[in-house]
């Protein structure tokens, strides 16, 4: 934990006369002590044996106040032995401290993730996005930043003249209010099979029209944008998921024309020939793209930089996109576009991630082919409620668990694999058996008569629960770092097997009065712990299971 870390590296400072931060002190294995310091850097600055110069300074380590013992490994490891019964009360006094005793986080962001489009229902591929950004919002707002998320929608463009022209040809009023979403969708697919090279350039004109703020195509394109919104708002609710507003594409349209132009007289972008807008970028270093149609429309790069000059106004200093790693060469054009306009009050980060694959299904939203979210939380609910062995009351919560704690255990930059067999295991690394680990602990207190205290001296099985509890605040704060919620997921996991392990070896009910007293301090604190883990994982820790 930081107050420990920060208390030695001070003493270190001193003893050694070189300066040593808290990101010196490093947690090794458990067996070799509770922190360790390598001297060999020290060793170098100051021109001495490393091993030598360990065994010199950990003679002067022994009277600090927490330590126990200081013993030399290697070729110069100062391994820190603390009092037990000492290091736990501080790490539950800092438990008590809001934020875990963290420090505040001092910036205004904008998270900006999901972004479903218009007129299609939410598939397999918003699962990852949506769990990401929710957990990422969730532990900033944990840290006390200042945060907004936002829902940016793709609700402008060519696709929706397509949509808006399939309505006047193929659509009916009634079939829309009966079930909206069903229906845009049902038309979209119907016109990429069956429309034509005319029926494309008539669908074209309609997106023209929209830009161009004609009366119908706008009244349309608002009665599709809205149903849209409505239907999403259910799946939302469902996965415990709120967004501080929801905007769109359209929000920015006119600000990207301006940009537009502003590029076109400042030299940022060039025009063609056939009037389109493009721009270059200098010695390959990404390839040139275009940000205008010759028919005059803008494109995404021209509205993303829009948007960033319009976050920048807002006062937003970090402005965080979680999107898939599809679109990393879109995201680095825009930021240096955006840098070419000078709009670096803001830092904008792509928050970058792999994709999630069901074993054998492949999709196309084009074609109809698309594993819905609704059906995947549907199914996992189904699965949840018929586990082998266990009998779930609450499949729902259970099943949602499961989907996220998949999500968000494995790092950002990877792709999943999803099988339900492993994501649905209540004895491994899953959601399941973190919820029904945390739930295990809470019956115990629930049983439990005497009040949790330290009462009498830690012993080892406690003792490695409390250490493990003792990093919880470093994940955190490590996470945002991050920007990876694997870090908290995996910690978790980590902390269940350890608190399984206690829970087999350490009678607590009936122990005998200090040591019950004791173990339900320690159990106490890691419900604590396990159920703040789990809520910035957007998990629900449960009562009974």
């Amino acid at each position: 934990m930081k107050q420990v870390k920060t208390r030695l590296a001070r003493s270190l400072s001193d003893k050694l006369g070189v300066e040593v931060s808290e990101q010196d002190i490093e947690r090794p294995e458990p067996e070799h002590g509770d922190f360790a310091y390598p001297v060999m850097k020290a060793a170098s600055e100051l021109g001495e044996n490393p091993r030598q110069l360990a065994d010199e300074v950990s003679k002067e380590m022994q009277d600090l106040e927490m330590v126990d013992s200081v013993n030399v490994a290697g070729p110069g490891y100062l391994n820190f032995h603390l009092k037990r019964n000492k290091f736990a009360e501080s790490v539950f006094q800092s438990f008590e401290k809001e934020r875990f005793g963290l420090e505040p986080g001092d910036r205004k962001v904008l998270i900006e993730f999901s972004a479903p489009n218009l007129a299609k229902p939410m598939h397999i591929g918003h699962v990852r996005n949506n769990c990401l950004g929710d957990s990422l919002q969730r532990i900033f707002r944990f840290l006390d930043y200042d945060v907004t998320s936002e829902n940016y929608i793709g609700d402008w463009g060519t696709k929706h003249g397509q949509v808006i022209y399939a309505f006047r040809k193929y659509g009916s009023q009634e079939a829309f209010e009966e079930n909206p979403m069903e229906h845009m969708y049902h038309l979209y697919v119907k016109l990429h099979d069956e429309g034509d090279e005319e029926d494309r350039r008539r669908a074209r004109e309609w997106s023209r029209k929209i830009e161009d703020g004609d009366e119908e195509a706008l009244e349309l394109w608002k009665m599709f944008r809205e149903a849209t919104i409505r239907h999403n708002e259910e799946e939302y609710e469902r996965m415990g998921i709120e967004f501080d507003r929801v905007t769109g594409e359209s929000v920015v349209a006119e600000d990207a024309q301006e940009i537009i132009q502003e590029g076109l007289e400042e030299g940022i972008f060039d025009e063609d020939e056939d009037g389109s807008v493009y721009v270059e970028f200098e010695d390959e270093q990404y390839p040139n793209t275009v940000v205008k149609r010759d028919d005059g429309s803008t494109l995404y790069i021209s509205r993303d930089v829009a948007n960033v000059r319009k976050r920048e106004r807002e006062g937003f200093d970090l402005n965080m996109y979680v999107v898939a790693s599809e679109q990393n060469l879109h995201f680095q054009q825009v930021f240096e576009v955006a840098r070419r306009f000078g709009y670096t009050d803001i830092e904008n980060e792509h928050i970058s991630y792999g994709m999630l694959q069901l074993p054998g299904e492949t999709m196309s939203s084009s074609e109809g082919n698309i594993i819905r979210l609704s059906s995947m939380l549907d199914k996992a609910r189904e699965k949840a409620a018929e586990i082998e062995g266990h009998e779930v009351d609450n499949a729902e919560e259970v099943g949602l668990g499961a989907i996220k704690y998949a999500n968000l255990s494995v790092t950002r930059s990877k792709d999943i694999t999803f099988e339900w067999s492993d994501v649905l295991d209540f004895e491994g690394d899953s959601g399941p058996y973190l919820q029904y680990t945390n739930v295990r602990a809470k019956s115990i207190l629930q049983e439990a008569e005497k009040t949790p205290e330290l009462a009498g001296e830690l012993d080892e099985e406690e003792y490695r629960l409390v250490r493990q509890l003792s990093e919880f605040p470093e994940r955190i704060r490590a996470a945002a770092d991050a920007r990876e919620p694997a870090k908290i997921a995996n910690f978790l996991s980590e902390l269940c097997e350890e608190f399984n392990s206690f829970y087999h070896s350490c009678q607590v009910i009936g122990a005998g009065e200090n040591t019950e007293r004791r173990r339900l301090k320690v159990v106490k604190e890691f419900v604590k712990v396990s159920n703040q883990g789990l809520e910035l994982l957007g998990i629900e820790s449960l009562d009974e299971m």
